[in-house]
C-alpha cells in the first residue's frame, strides 16, 4: 500500500483527530453556537494549498471569496496561476464546473466547518449536544452522521461518516484574523486524500457581483 495510505490507517486507529461523540442533548448548547454566528462581512481571503492523492503531491494558491450568511466561492490555481478548480457553496447547494466529480473538497455542512463557519446539516435531526469550553454537536440522517467540535463558538473539528461514503473529517488551528483559522486540513480517509490549505491574507470587501456564484463565471 503507498505510504500515505499506511499513515492514515495509522492516524484512523489512533482515532484521527475525531471530536468526541456526545452523550447527552442540550438544545440550548445548539442555540448558543447559532446565535454567536460566524462570519458577518464579505471576506477574501488568500491562502496556499498542498494536496496529497495516494502517492500524488500537488500544490499552489487559492482564493476564497465569502459573503454571508452562507455564500462562499474557493479557486484553486496551480504554482504557475493556471486554474485547477473552482467551486461555489451556496447554503447547502455545492456548485462545480460542469462534469466535475469526485473533487478533493468536503461536502457543504464539512466545507463551511473549512471557513470558520457552521452550519447544520440539511436535513438532519440534532442528536447529541453537549456545552463547556469546547461544545461538542452531533447530528444523524439516516446512516449519516456528523460531529462538530468548537473552540468557543468557532468550529474546531468536524467529522461526517455514512455507510456509502465512508469517513470525512476537518481539522482547524491557529487563529487568523476576523475569526479565521490559519491552517485547515481535510481528510477524505477512503479516498486516502489529504487537502490541506494555509490562509495568508484576510481583507474585507465590498460586496462581490452576484455572478461569481455561478461557477462559470470569475
Amino acid at each position: 500500500m503507498a505510504a500515505l495510505g499506511g499513515a492514515f490507517i495509522a492516524c484512523a486507529n489512533a482515532g484521527g483527530g475525531a471530536p468526541p461523540t456526545p452523550r447527552t442533548v442540550d438544545p440550548s448548547v445548539e442555540a448558543g453556537v447559532l446565535e454567536a454566528g460566524g462570519i458577518d462581512q464579505p471576506l477574501e481571503i488568500a491562502f496556499d494549498w498542498t494536496l496529497q492523492e495516494q502517492e500524488s503531491r500537488f500544490s499552489g494558491q487559492g482564493l476564497a471569496r465569502i459573503s454571508p450568511p452562507f455564500r462562499a466561492r474557493v479557486d484553486l490555481f496551480g504554482p504557475r496561476g493556471e486554474a485547477v478548480l473552482s467551486a461555489a457553496l451556496v447554503d447547502d447547494e455545492l456548485r462545480l464546473p460542469g462534469g466535475a466529480h469526485d473533487v478533493p473538497l468536503p461536502p457543504p455542512a464539512l466545507f463551511w466547518t473549512v471557513l470558520g463557519v457552521f452550519r447544520a446539516p440539511e436535513g438532519a435531526t440534532l442528536s447529541g449536544a453537549e456545552g463547556g469550553p469546547n461544545p461538542v454537536l452531533s447530528y444523524r440522517r439516516g446512516e449519516d452522521v456528523w460531529t462538530f467540535q468548537f473552540e468557543g463558538d468557532r468550529p474546531a473539528k468536524s467529522e461526517w461518516t455514512g455507510r456509502a461514503e465512508g469517513r470525512r473529517t476537518v481539522e482547524i488551528s491557529g487563529d487568523a484574523s476576523h475569526g479565521l483559522p490559519i491552517q485547515v486540513t481535510y481528510r477524505d480517509w477512503p479516498a486516502f486524500r489529504e487537502l490541506r490549505l494555509t490562509v495568508k491574507r484576510v481583507l474585507e470587501v465590498n460586496e462581490f457581483p452576484p455572478e461569481i456564484w455561478s461557477v462559470g463565471n470569475r
